[in-house]
């Protein structure tokens, strides 16, 4: 497993263990739990995509690169958009939260992503 990889899962794992404990104490309610725990999937989802696509597509040609890089991102995009939608939608949780969270994980991820892409390219 890279690095790379197991930062990210220390990172969430750390962060959902901080979300049991909160829900635990009661310091936060079940229906933020819940919340919480929907937005920090749909981000591990994206991030681990993300690495994924630029694992694939690294040492290919460099059209192919930017088909599955920004390709892939574009369809990354839609697909948090659409489920952001449905979960907001569909499902009985706090939608403040839900928000706040996802994007707060989406940017810490973001960051993550780029200082991963940067020490890949950089090894080259």
């Amino acid at each position: 497993m890279s690095k790379f990889i197991r930062n990210i899962a220390i990172f969430y794992l750390l962060s959902f263990i901080v979300i049991l404990v909160l829900n635990y104490f009661e310091i936060i309610n079940e229906l933020k739990f819940f919340s919480i725990i929907y937005a920090g999937i749909l981000s591990l989802i994206n991030v681990l995509a993300a690495v994924l696509l630029f694992r694939y597509s690294y040492k290919s040609r460099h059209s192919s690169f930017m088909i599955f890089n920004f390709g892939g991102l574009g369809v990354r995009v839609i697909f948090l958009l659409i489920a952001i939608v449905l979960v907001i939608k569909l499902l009985n949780i706090d939608k403040y939260a839900f928000i706040l969270v996802f994007f707060l994980f989406y940017f810490i991820s973001l960051s993550l992503e780029v200082v991963y892409y940067l020490q890949t390219t950089a090894k080259k």
